[in-house]
């Protein structure tokens, strides 16, 4: 492989890695790795994409902020767009954005606005007339999701202001160290899965269906920016903070203005020592131009404010003892190392565990038992393992030895070619029965309301769940006897599961769990097979020669039907009575049908998945992203970067949600 492939091959695996990431922060909650962790990846990418172009991805993440959007929910335009800040992790890299940005300016002295970088979820507020419009998250900086009711739930937060004209009001949801504390030891004693940080709750609460559980969540907030503005209120970021809190809004009191560098690093400092004081998690400092028309014309680049930095705290580092390695079985038969180690004190937390991710980080860090390791709270987050102390290292220590097989059933392991993680691929396999029954019970495959998380664990632990099969042999006269299970609940419970029995061939694909293949790819597939025989008997070449089916999905669904276990699984649904055959419902024969088409942009008349819908039942077919294999582009408000991308190729069709609509007429 020459130079060239190499580099080609290192911006792939960057552009993959970083979206991938984005996916895990913003939309799941459950970040990976730090932000510091992450900005070397965004760095490095971006000076290999400035030194060849050629290679740089239409949908590089150098070129958008991280989005929170989910396709299924209802989403509103910003005003003015959300940008996300630029992050320093040195005190050198903030006196070089405070020079950078006096020369710019031309000006020997620079009035800035230091606030404390809060560690919560990102917030839109639109006010009309005095009174609050909606609320939105960030979402991708053009468009958020809207949250109104639940934001609602944090009195803090003013419904009417003495503002008539347009405004948005800007801020971040927090959750208190407290609360947070609060509801991951009523969540243990549920038997539910903890939050990793505040930052994760908040985030994760801010979206919750039921208000009233919001509510009970008691999140805050600090409002610290304006975004559109029908009239100017305001000269100074500090006098927007001013105004913000005479209309009633929550300011954190801890902001600062300062005209030296030095007055700026010693408020930095300050507050890295203070913050463990906080009833709020903080993981930084936020640094402001104060003048608004300096901002102005300091101006933004394709991220983020050219007026404006975040001052990253560095993680605090101690040094503990590796006492053993467990291994733990996801949903997915993902083993995951953890390591367990001699209690700590990092950040004011007490750390007894860490992540190792998989095989390659064991061996990379060359572990043994007893070793004396480095640690930190990765972004204030997740404990990481930083390396071994190696010095006076003895000789009798043994290293970490990942597990051929599964550390819970015995089953062989799998490791996929030029893969990271290895699987159990036993899907009678007992860790992954609760993660399994809740991803076949969920809304995208089977979709049976009732058998949610709690009445899984409770069925479970009450004997009546040991495996898929038995969600169609419940035993419905012993549930009756359960706690908080009533005639009304338990019928409900019977006649979903029995409607479940009737659910397309695809939602059933999608629900039994194979490696890679979501709910896109089982339609793809099932547009291909006309039953569950065809595809436990097709080979590899034939698999790849579907669309949008590359090597590692057709080398999974082999993997997977090779199992005596899942053919089994397969077998006791079929004598249920469950669908394995595609439904006669005929696709039809119009004029988009092996059109290929995308939709971008915020649509009028349907949702994203309505649209997806239409497409496929009038025979188009559903592609990703734009390139010059796409015939039309279905553009609603705010389209963004695929509409740019669309009228650069040319070929595209660029056309409307009515326009697509009369074409199916």
């Amino acid at each position: 492989m020459n130079s060239f492939e190499q580099i080609s091959e290192r911006i792939n695996y960057l552009t993959k890695e970083i979206h991938r990431h984005n996916q895990l922060y913003y939309e799941k909650s459950i970040p990976e790795i730090s932000d510091y962790e992450y900005d070397l990846l965004l760095k490095e990418l971006e000076s290999l994409e400035k030194q060849y172009p050629q290679f740089a991805k239409q949908d590089s993440p150098t070129q958008r902020v991280g989005s929170d959007l989910l396709t299924n929910q209802k989403n509103i335009p910003h005003r003015q767009r959300m940008y996300s800040l630029e992050n320093a992790y040195s005190l050198q890299e903030i006196e070089n954005f405070l020079f950078k940005s006096k020369t710019e300016l031309q000006t020997a002295s620079l009035t800035l606005c230091c606030e404390q970088k809060i560690d919560g979820f990102s917030i839109n507020l639109f006010y009309q007339n005095g009174a609050l419009q909606y609320a939105t998250t960030r979402g991708d900086g053009y468009v958020g999701e809207l949250v109104t009711e639940n934001i609602k739930t944090i009195s803090e937060l003013p419904l009417s202001i003495p503002f008539q004209g347009e405004i948005e009001i800007r801020g971040e949801i927090y959750l208190p160290i407290n609360e947070f504390e609060r509801i991951n030891e009523e969540r243990e004693l549920e038997g539910l899965k903890t939050f990793a940080n505040p930052r994760n709750a908040a985030s994760g609460s801010i979206k919750l269906k039921n208000s009233e559980e919001v509510k009970n969540r008691r999140l805050k907030a600090f409002i610290y920016a304006v975004g559109f503005v029908s009239e100017p209120i305001a000269q100074a970021q500090t006098e927007i903070l001013c105004k913000l809190k005479e209309w009633g809004f929550p300011i954190n009191p801890h902001y600062k203005k300062l005209s030296s560098y030095q007055e700026l690093a010693d408020f930095c400092n300050y507050w890295d020592k203070e913050r463990y004081n906080l009833e709020y998690e903080t993981d930084g400092i936020v640094v402001k131009v104060d003048n608004l028309a300096l901002q102005d014309e300091l101006g933004n680049t394709a991220k983020s404010p050219k007026w404006a930095i975040a001052y990253k705290f560095k993680a605090e580092e101690k040094i503990s003892e590796l006492l053993d390695v467990h291994f733990q079985v996801g949903r997915t038969g993902a083993v995951t190392p953890v390591a367990i180690l001699k209690p700590v004190t990092i950040a004011s937390t007490t750390v007894s565990r860490a992540t190792l991710h998989n095989i390659d980080e064991i061996e990379r860090l060359d572990l043994r038992i007893g070793d004396r390791v480095r640690i930190i709270k990765s972004g204030e987050i997740i404990p990481k393992l930083l390396g071994v102390v190696e010095e006076n290292r003895p000789d009798t220590h043994l290293k970490v030895q990942f597990p051929e097989n599964c550390p819970v059933c015995e089953h062989k392991l799998y490791k996929e070619e030029n893969g990271v993680i290895t699987y159990c691929i036993n899907s009678a396999c007992p860790a992954q029965l609760q993660r399994r029954l809740e991803h076949f019970t969920s809304r995208d495959a089977m979709d049976i309301e009732g058998l949610g998380p709690a009445n899984i664990k409770l069925f479970i632990d009450n004997g009546l769940l040991s495996g898929i099969e038995d969600i169609y042999k419940l035993d419905f006269d012993k549930i009756l006897t359960l706690e908080r299970m009533g005639q009304k609940s338990v019928d409900n419970l019977k006649e979903a599961i029995e409607k479940s029995k009737q659910q397309d061939f695809y939602k059933l694909l999608f629900a039994l769990g194979i490696r890679f293949v979501g709910a896109k790819t089982a339609k793809i597939l099932c547009s291909s097979f006309q039953d569950i025989e065809q595809l436990i008997k097709v080979n590899q070449d034939e698999l790849q020669t579907i669309p949008e089916i590359g090597e590692k999905i057709a080398l999974s669904i082999l993997d997977f039907f090779k199992q005596e276990e899942n053919l089994q699984l397969v077998r006791k649904l079929q004598a249920l009575g469950l669908n394995f055959i595609n439904s006669k419902t005929a696709v039809r024969d119009t004029i988009i049908s092996n059109k290929k088409f995308l939709v971008t942009g915020t649509l009028q008349h349907h949702t994203r998945n309505e649209i997806h819908a239409l497409i496929e039942q009038n025979g188009g077919l559903l592609i990703s992203a734009v390139s010059k294999n796409l015939d039309y582009l279905i553009v609603g408000e705010s389209a963004g970067s695929k509409l740019d991308k669309a009228q650069k190729i040319g070929s595209i069709k660029i056309i409307s949600e009515d326009e697509f609509l009369n074409m199916i007429k």
